[in-house]
């Protein structure tokens, strides 16, 4: 079978020599380096998850959890890096400097260091997920949040648009399906001193690396599980 850009199928999982015409990543028989140099691979010829011994889950969680509790953080800290340098779209400032200058804000205002970490990742999917940027903050943070702030994270991007009133598409009609929530005012609120007025280009915004230590303590906190807040 041909596949729709222009080069064959792939076999998967059955041992089959990689088609003509298929380019490799120069990859094939070399392991992926591991974290730690005390950890250990699972043993060869195991091609599916289905083949895996009780033994072998064992040794994979606790060295996953051993990688949480060290570098969950930094791979978060990583992702909204990336954004250093990327275009402002004609605002002031771009989205990393919008988040980094929203969270001073938030710190400078006295808020808790859950918010301020909740802060500082708003909107750190805006530029991969611009339409559903306030979920993916959420779900980034939601095992380690309260349900107040992880409702904040989730709902934030409605709130918006009260803010921009000569926008020719503003629309709250979405907004209002919200008003009666018990974290309606408190999203709001927020909205209005954190988010909305972020984007000056002469504001003493505060590094990343300040941030670093909440960031750390807050991914420090017992993980819920995969049972995620509503």
């Amino acid at each position: 079978m041909i596949m729709g850009n222009g080069y064959p199928a792939p076999a998967l999982g059955n041992g089959e020599k990689i088609q003509d015409g298929l380019p490799g990543d120069g990859k094939l028989n070399q392991p992926t380096p591991m974290a730690s140099p005390g950890w250990h691979q699972v043993e060869e010829a195991k091609p599916t998850m289905e083949d895996f011994t009780a033994e072998d889950w064992t040794l994979l969680s606790r060295q996953k959890k051993d990688f949480y509790s060290e570098h969950q953080a930094e791979q978060a800290l990583g992702f909204l890096r990336t954004q250093e340098h990327v275009e402002s779209f004609g605002y002031q400032v771009n989205n990393y400097r919008h988040c980094l200058q929203s969270a001073t804000m938030a710190y400078r205002d006295g808020c808790d260091e859950e918010l301020v970490v909740c802060t500082l990742f708003h909107d750190v999917g805006y530029l991969i997920s611009p339409d559903n940027h306030g979920e993916f903050a959420a779900t980034l943070l939601a095992n380690y949040i309260s349900n107040k702030n992880y409702w904040l994270l989730k709902h934030h991007q409605y709130f918006l648009d009260v803010h921009a009133r000569n926008h020719p598409d503003l629309d709250t009609a979405e907004l209002e399906k919200f008003r009666g929530n018990p974290f309606f005012e408190h999203t709001a609120e927020w909205v209005r001193r954190y988010d909305q007025n972020s984007i000056q280009s002469s504001y003493d915004t505060a590094p990343l690396e300040f941030f670093e230590p909440m960031v750390k303590k807050l991914f420090s906190r017992p993980s819920k599980g995969k049972i995620l807040n509503s």
